[in-house]
């Protein structure tokens, strides 16, 4: 796993679960009308990537909680759902739905998936805020 991870940090300031269960990429920057000028990223990372894409199956994706776009939440996010685990430091998480994405393993890597992230976000679906 290291060899993506060496990838990763060459772009972004990462932290690496001792356990290669997941990484945080710090400070992503996010696309003009969000909340904030950038989000922490939890990816965890499946146990057959880069065969399988983050944020399928078992794998989840969570950026900080409290994130509007033009004041309103993406329809994707979920802030009632956070990591299973310790993330100390890090967080409060909320959990992007993110199981729409067109994967090549042979092609694709976690900086892909991060620019792949951050391009949809650019205008996402929205709900009202209860």
């Amino acid at each position: 796993m290291q060899d993506p991870l060496v990838e990763l940090s060459r772009y972004f300031c990462l932290w690496v679960d001792d356990w290669d269960r997941f990484v945080i990429v710090r400070e992503v920057t996010l696309p003009p009308g969000f909340n904030r000028r950038s989000t922490d990223v939890l990816i965890e990372l499946p146990e057959d990537y880069p065969m399988s894409p983050p944020g399928v199956a078992g794998s989840r994706i969570y950026v900080n909680a409290g994130l509007t776009f033009h004041r309103r939440i993406p329809a994707e996010y979920r802030e009632c759902s956070s990591p299973t685990y310790g993330t100390p430091g890090f967080g409060p998480w909320a959990w992007i739905c993110y199981e729409h994405i067109h994967w090549n393993p042979v092609r694709d890597n976690l900086v892909r998936f991060v620019e792949m992230l951050r391009a949809d976000l650019t205008q996402p679906p929205t709900i009202q805020k209860p």
